[in-house]
């Protein structure tokens, strides 16, 4: 008979704060249970909570990027928690010097003045570029623009110029169109472009949607995250100038690096001294190149030349050994065995029958053995001793029957002999 005996093993979740990015006590296993089946002791649990806490505070845009990036990174690495705060380029420095956070993340390098204040209190700024983003203005082709300067798309999309024949083009109407409220190409126009003026009457749209948006008005002009410029849009893109006089750029791998594109800026992570042990983990993630490279790539942002990107790993002192594995204690009568396992689960395949066994689990992290789980007690019930046939006794027992059969045989056929 099977007998399902199922333990829960409930474990509180400590609340973890800033600048905990040194390797701490592994914590306890969570949601432990184990079940009784066909003779078998099978346990399952969950990785104890994350204890490596970094917390990156700084600019919206540079959030916005290093969240996919974070996420992925953190289903890879349970033991990390990566705390990402929006705001301004100013607050990520302010935040940083001030203990509040482990990196400040801005989407510029950190300047003189930051620096000072940041050294002031005894911090040592190592500031490490991880990528670039940049927006690509469309325009109908029908239009025949070849490009626009700061000022000119200033103008359109703060609504002061509505003829494209003020700037530079045919007396049509302009029908601005721009990628949605609060994506990276968004702010980037209301930073760079606007410069504290408002946007005025726009339709917005997902950035893949706005070319085709762009080519169905007569007038139509949009902007877009430069890596998310779906195929066959490429007729529609015009270079931009930093002035009225200047030459019009387009956004590729060296005009957003080298700022000679003036609708780009680049991602930076500043830390305290070369980045070590948890935070070396997570920036050398950032850096991989089929890791955060790939991941900001994949979501429109420019990664590193392989140079750029060497120097930058370069500049890591050191990561953290984070190989977890998981100790199984198992008792019976007091003694005390001990298994081992990288997975969240383990099945027993012979446990001794009869009799209570206790189990415990414990993670080990880079070498470090966290606490046990609460105790959980299986019992395995004895097999019924089976009943074996003996073909010898089956055939005795049959011997009277064929006696009796045999003999009655023998009286029928005397009474019928006589009748005769």
């Amino acid at each position: 008979m099977t007998r399902w005996i199922t333990a829960a093993v409930l474990t509180a979740l400590l609340c973890l704060g800033a600048m905990t990015t040194a390797m701490g006590d592994p914590g306890t296993p969570s949601g432990a249970a184990l079940e009784v089946e066909d003779g078998k002791v099978m346990l399952t649990w969950s990785p104890p909570p994350p204890d490596n806490v970094i917390v990156q505070s700084g600019c919206t845009a540079t959030n916005l990027s290093m969240g996919p990036v974070a996420a992925a990174f953190m289903a890879e690495h349970p033991s990390f928690d990566i705390s990402l705060t929006g705001g301004t380029n100013a607050l990520a420095f302010t935040s940083w010097t001030s203990g509040s956070s482990d990196i400040a993340q801005a989407s510029r390098a950190i300047d003189a003045v930051e620096r000072t204040a940041a050294e002031r209190e005894g911090l040592e700024p190592v500031d490490i570029m991880v990528g670039a983003e940049a927006v690509a203005v469309v325009v109908n082709p029908a239009l025949g623009i070849p490009g626009l300067n700061m000022e000119q798309l200033r103008g359109i999309y703060n609504g002061s110029i509505e003829s494209w024949s003020d700037a530079g083009g045919p007396d049509v109407p302009v029908q601005p169109v721009g990628a949605q409220w609060g994506t990276n190409a968004y702010n980037l126009v209301s930073s760079m472009v606007l410069s504290g003026d408002r946007y005025a009457v726009m339709s917005q749209y997902d950035d893949a949607d706005v070319p085709n948006e762009v080519r169905s008005r007569e007038g139509g002009i949009g902007f877009l995250l430069s890596g998310k410029l779906p195929s066959g849009a490429e007729d529609m893109v015009i270079g931009v100038s930093a002035t009225e006089s200047g030459r019009y750029v387009e956004a590729d791998d060296e005009t957003v690096f080298s700022s000679a594109y003036p609708l780009s800026r680049t991602l930076h992570l500043v830390t305290d001294g070369e980045p070590d042990g948890a935070v070396g983990t997570w920036i050398g993630y950032v850096l991989g190149a089929d890791e955060g490279q790939r991941i900001l790539a994949d979501n429109g942002f420019f990664a590193l030349s392989d140079s750029d990107r060497e120097d930058a790993l370069g500049r890591i002192a050191g990561t953290m050994d984070e190989q977890t594995s998981f100790y199984i204690y198992r008792t019976i009568g007091g003694e005390e065995e001990r298994f081992i396992t990288n997975s969240t689960s383990f099945v027993d395949e012979t446990p001794p029958q009869g009799v209570n066994i206790t189990y415990e689990i414990s993670p080990v992290i880079g070498g470090v053995e966290g606490e046990r789980s609460s105790p959980m007690v299986a019992f395995v019930p004895a097999e019924a001793e089976a009943v074996i046939p003996d073909p010898e006794r089956e055939g005795s027992d049959l011997l009277p029957l064929v006696a009796v059969g045999a003999i009655a045989a023998c009286a029928v056929l005397v009474l019928s002999i006589r009748k005769r």
